[in-house]
């Protein structure tokens, strides 16, 4: 297995990552196969040294303390029916692929929560209910939360919030001040006295954020975001009737640990992660909290969701699997994928119509956008967190995907992820065939489902060289093909008498209308198929995938004036619906799979 290891103390950059025996459990403990793992700032902290006298931490260490995951194996005395069961645990190496966790203190984690989202709960959560509890809030109450754009004060200021509170959030920067109202907070710059105080940083902001803190009063002080925590005079705060409470309000035993973060994991509360990387990227993690720029949690993701299926079939065969993230090979790239395209090849495969190995869990979809998250030995000119978009052998529907570096372009500004993901396919396909028919300027094109992805690129494209464009497409989209130049046709009977002689057809539809088309053009050979197997009775060729794919995608794309709608979005756990409307569904443009939405927020 892989752990991520403070070589010595210093900078982000002394984790590395390296190879170890797998973990076994003793008794009374489990291995937990970790998926996600929390990330704090006070382990950004201990990695530089600081609080070595206390904690008796020397290097090389791992480090982390919460995770999430499932139950690998179990150990003497504990019981085996826990293998494969969802939770989170507190353990003393997280930065792991395995973590070693005491049976009698993992947390069950609800099928609802994603493995990130109790990562980032694990800790902060409990924390959160249990300062909330002892403020003894009520409605109207006016509450000052200072770091507030971090992971425990935004979850502060929902609860408080939630509660009826008046809540100031107090944080820098503009992002975190957004997020915070977002999540209710009804100011961000203090002013005026409070009658609860949340202090999440310490020092000199924690002693002000004191001085704000009306009569009779309380005061929680727990955070050390500075290294110290705010130095409050006692007598002072008895003087004018406040009650202070310091670090020992977010210190729990086990069994008052457990009961909290179950709690917190079925009250509906928002955890805000606002960086999720791989474990190899661990130091990353560590810059972006030193930076005091991240809004929320950060954690380190060890598996990622794929959506894949082990027998051909209807979209019910398709699930959406814990896989690890996949390491690039030498020329490859691995991407964050944000979004991923649907297609009609994606359900033919699914069904065995065109055939694939089920030795191994077969995935699905071709073409993605996202961003760059690793490069492969040899990779060069891309840099991490670079937009990208382009195709993939299979697999896109996951978190994570691995392409080869020739195979993807640098994402426009001007195009949106989920725009970005529905182009390569279709521009690859469409620029290709225009060119295999040798359709010329003045001639009449038909297109059959000119409203699909195919469709319209291959329309656009022909519009833009003086090519007459006619296409078959239902009523419902002629408004819109029309605003592009199109004649549209509905398609039902005697559809082939209203288009009339044409030069050259390319049928991107499948619905039996090559004999039609051929007699429109008067010659198989101007007559293309992408999506009927019966082309060869006809004598009409089947266009299938091109060696120049990425230059034809290129040119659609700086070309800058191909317009591709997005019929459907659908989060990855809908991958079936996604594959079922395009079976069936007659849509305007692409369905797209937006398979990253809660990370980050």
């Amino acid at each position: 297995m892989r752990i991520v290891e403070a070589t010595r103390f210093g900078g982000p950059e002394v984790l590395r990552v390296r190879e170890v025996d797998d973990l076994v459990a003793g008794p009374g403990q489990v291995v937990v196969g970790v998926a996600a793992a929390d990330v704090l700032s006070v382990e950004a902290q201990l990695r530089t040294g600081w609080g070595a006298e206390w904690s008796g931490t020397e290097p090389p260490f791992v480090p982390g303390t919460g995770v999430a995951g499932r139950v690998l194996s179990v150990g003497e005395g504990v019981d085996p029916s826990l293998v494969g069961r969802r939770v989170a645990a507190m353990v003393t190496r997280g930065y792991a692929e395995q973590a070693l966790a005491e049976a009698d203190a993992l947390v069950p984690v609800p099928d609802a929560l994603g493995f990130p989202q109790a990562a980032a709960l694990l800790q902060v959560g409990p924390a959160a209910l249990s300062l909330v509890e002892a403020a003894e809030l009520k409605p109207g109450a006016r509450v000052l939360v200072t770091g507030a754009g971090g992971g425990l004060g935004l979850v502060l200021v929902e609860l408080a919030a939630a509660a009826g509170a008046e809540v100031t959030a107090s944080a820098t920067g503009t992002a975190k001040r957004r997020r915070a109202e977002r999540l209710g907070a009804a100011h961000t710059e203090p002013k005026g006295a409070y009658d609860v105080v949340f202090d999440g940083v310490g020092g000199q902001v924690g002693e002000r954020a004191f001085e704000l803190t009306a009569p009779g009063g309380r005061f929680f002080a727990y955070g050390v975001m500075t290294g110290a925590p705010a130095a409050v005079d006692p007598e002072a705060a008895a003087a004018r009737g406040i009650t202070l409470k310091g670090m020992e309000q977010v210190q729990f035993t086990p069994e008052r640990f457990r009961t909290l973060a179950e709690r917190a994991f079925h009250a509906g509360i928002t955890p805000t992660i606002g960086l999720a990387v791989p474990l190899d990227r661990a130091a990353e993690a560590h810059a972006a909290i030193e930076a005091r720029a991240l809004v929320g949690k950060a954690v380190l993701l060890v598996t990622s969701r794929a959506v894949r299926y082990r027998e051909y079939g209807e979209p019910e065969v398709l699930t959406v699997d814990e896989v690890p993230i996949p390491s690039p090979g030498p020329g490859q790239v691995r991407v964050a994928v944000k979004a991923a395209a649907v297609n009609a090849i994606d359900w033919r495969f699914r069904r065995g119509f065109m055939v694939v190995s089920l030795d191994e869990p077969a995935r699905t979809g071709l073409e993605i956008a996202g961003t760059v998250d690793a490069l492969g030995e040899g990779v060069e000119g891309w840099r991490l967190g670079q937009p990208v978009f382009g195709r993939v052998a299979t697999g896109g529907l996951a978190d994570h995907a691995l392409a080869d570096a020739a195979e993807l372009l640098a994402k426009p500004d001007r195009l949106s992820f989920e725009e970005a993901a529905a182009l390569p396919v279709a521009a690859e396909t469409a620029a290709r065939t225009l060119a295999e028919l040798g359709v010329e300027p003045g001639q009449r094109l038909l297109i059959h489902a000119v409203a699909g992805g195919v469709g319209l690129v291959a329309a656009q494209l022909a519009r833009s060289r003086g090519i007459e464009v006619v296409g078959t497409a239902g009523e419902g989209h002629h408004g819109f093909l029309r605003e592009l130049g199109v004649t549209p046709v509905a398609y039902d009977e005697g559809w082939a008498e209203r288009v009339g002689p044409v030069d050259a057809v390319l049928d991107a539809s499948g619905r039996g209308v090559l004999a039609d088309s051929v007699r429109l053009t008067g010659d198989p050979a101007k007559v293309i198929t992408i999506a009927d197997p019966s082309a060869g009775e006809h004598g009409v060729r089947f266009s299938t995938g091109g060696s120049s794919g990425l230059a034809a995608v290129r040119e659609v794309v700086d070309g800058g004036a191909v317009r591709m709608p997005i019929a459907r979005t659908f989060p990855l756990e809908e991958a079936a619906e996604a594959h079922r409307l395009s079976e069936h569904g007659h849509l305007l443009g692409k369905i797209v799979v937006i398979t990253e939405a809660p990370l980050p927020q």
